[in-house]
Order: C-alpha cells, then structure tokens, then sequence
C-alpha cells in the first residue's frame, strides 16, 4: 500500500483553492464535511462513555465487592473515561462558526484557519479515543476479575 502524501496546512489550502477554481463556498463545504465527520466520531466515543457509566449503575457494587484490585480498576477506569470524553467535549465538540470566526478576503488564510482547526480537531479526537480505549480496558479488568471470582459476595446488594 502506498504511503498517503503529506502537505503542509498552507500546501493543502493551496491546493483546495487550485482544486475548486477559486470556488470558496464549495472549498469550505468539503472542511465542513470533515469536521462533521470528526463531531461525529467524537460523539461516538462520548457514547462507550455512556455504556461505561450505566454499567457501573447496574452491576458497579458487585464488581466492586470482588477485591480491591477490581474496587481500583473499576474507579480508575471511569476516571480516565471520563477524563477523556470531557477533553473530547471541550476540545473536538465545542461550536464554533467556522465563517464567521475565519472569514477572510483572502480564501486560501481563510482554508488555512479551517484546515489548522481540523486537524488540532483530530488530533485531540485521537488523544480522546485512545483515553477511552485506555479507561475501558482499565474498566475490563475490573469486570474480568469479578468474573474469575464467582463466589457469593457478602455485600448487600440493595
């Protein structure tokens, strides 16, 4: 497989501007469309956020019964979760106006605003993921250390 081509942030506006004929609106659409595509990404990671917490509401007490290892995977697991997603929230989720916060005479700045926000966007989208990833996997343990431990547990359970 080939190695994709990379440009730098003004090489890429500067071709988005050559690509679409000085067409500002239809450059602009196309960043749009990738910045959608990331918000939605991005809500999709908030979403395994969500499933993490609910599981912790149904069966957190039972898996935190089993020993102080899953106690400590399992508080340490949301604390990255939710640390992650509340980076993601602030950093990929937060609105901003792309026009009227870069609207430039010069369309190619203007690309070049865009473009630097996308990809701080994806960078911090990435850094996001791998937090979650990382909380989950944290969580996991906790969850495999209650099942290798099926013992009645001397909990109440209310």
């Amino acid at each position: 497989m080939a190695e994709p081509i990379k440009c730098t942030i003004e090489e890429e506006a500067s071709g988005l501007k050559r690509f679409f004929g000085n067409d500002g609106p239809a450059a602009l659409a196309l960043v749009e469309r990738q910045l959608n595509a990331i918000h939605m990404r991005a809500q999709v990671v908030i979403g395994f956020a969500a499933v993490a917490v609910t599981t912790t509401g149904f069966s957190g007490r039972l898996i935190a019964g089993t020993n102080v290892i899953a106690q400590v995977s399992i508080i340490s697991g949301l604390v990255i979760i939710l640390a992650s997603c509340l980076s993601v929230f602030l950093r990929v989720l937060k609105v901003e106006w792309v026009v009227s916060r870069c609207l430039k005479v010069d369309l190619e700045q203007m690309l070049v605003q865009v473009l630097t926000s996308r990809n701080n966007k994806t960078r911090a989208y990435r850094l996001g993921s791998a937090g979650v990833f990382v909380g989950l996997t944290v969580y996991a343990i906790a969850i495999g250390i209650m099942l290798l431990n099926p013992e009645p547990l001397s909990i109440p359970v209310r």
